[in-house]
């Protein structure tokens, strides 16, 4: 064979070799960005989470069943402790403030909703207490609060088996699902006083014109979601 041939053979040798070194960093590059992303989209939702949750209080009303009279009941339970303590609660600056000020008046809480529940024709118990309990990933119109432990307001009704209702309480925007059923103005600027730029970003990204907080939004959504 001439020198030609010969050095063709190796060159074809060595491309042999070689492809499979690509082929080889090539899988392993993907994998280790998949890896790498994965990690990264889960500890930017976390620390959102998380610093969300370490912000606000949710409130969260248990019905006795899923019966219309049921949920009924537990709307009109839910209209009159906001009603009597409202005032209360927007008068705390801080959601420590507003977890002391819940502890002060738990039992008046429990009270004033077991007298709705009599007023209303019925017999259950009620339970309150302040508890950190897990919320599902939850959209309030144009607000998204992602999924995870949250300090509450809890309100037992019965059973307690009926679909709930839940709400954020501190900032104070309770009052207005209540009455409304949509979110305003102050509102917005309630969660904002309360929120980092980052975390009040994410949770209004439905909102935003800018394509950045959209697509963190759906980083934090995609993983709660798959979760």
């Amino acid at each position: 064979m001439s020198r030609l041939g010969q050095f063709q053979n190796m060159l074809k040798e060595l491309w042999k070799k070689e492809k499979w070194y690509w082929c080889a960093a090539v899988v392993i590059g993907v994998a280790f960005s998949a890896a790498f992303g994965a990690h990264w989209t889960k500890g930017y939702s976390q620390m959102i989470q998380g610093g969300i949750s370490a912000k606000v209080v949710r409130f969260h009303v248990l019905a006795n069943s899923d019966s219309q009279e049921d949920q009924d009941l537990k709307l009109k339970v839910r209209d009159k402790v906001l009603q009597e303590y409202g005032e209360l609660i927007s008068a705390c600056k801080s959601k420590e403030e507003t977890l002391a000020a819940l502890d002060q008046v738990k039992k008046e809480i429990c009270e004033t909703a077991q007298r709705e529940v009599i007023a209303q024709g019925y017999d259950y118990s009620v339970r309150v207490s302040l508890a950190r309990e897990e919320f599902p990933f939850k959209r309030y119109d144009d607000l998204i609060f992602p999924a995870g432990i949250y300090d509450a307001l809890r309100i037992e009704i019965g059973e307690a088996e009926g679909h709930n209702w839940w709400c954020v309480l501190y900032p104070q925007m309770c009052y207005v699902d209540a009455s409304w059923g949509f979110t305003t103005e102050e509102s917005y600027h309630r969660l904002e006083n309360t929120l980092t730029d980052e975390e009040f970003l994410v949770v209004t990204a439905m909102e935003q014109d800018k394509i950045t907080p959209k697509v963190k939004f759906k980083v934090v959504e995609w993983w709660q979601e798959r979760n």
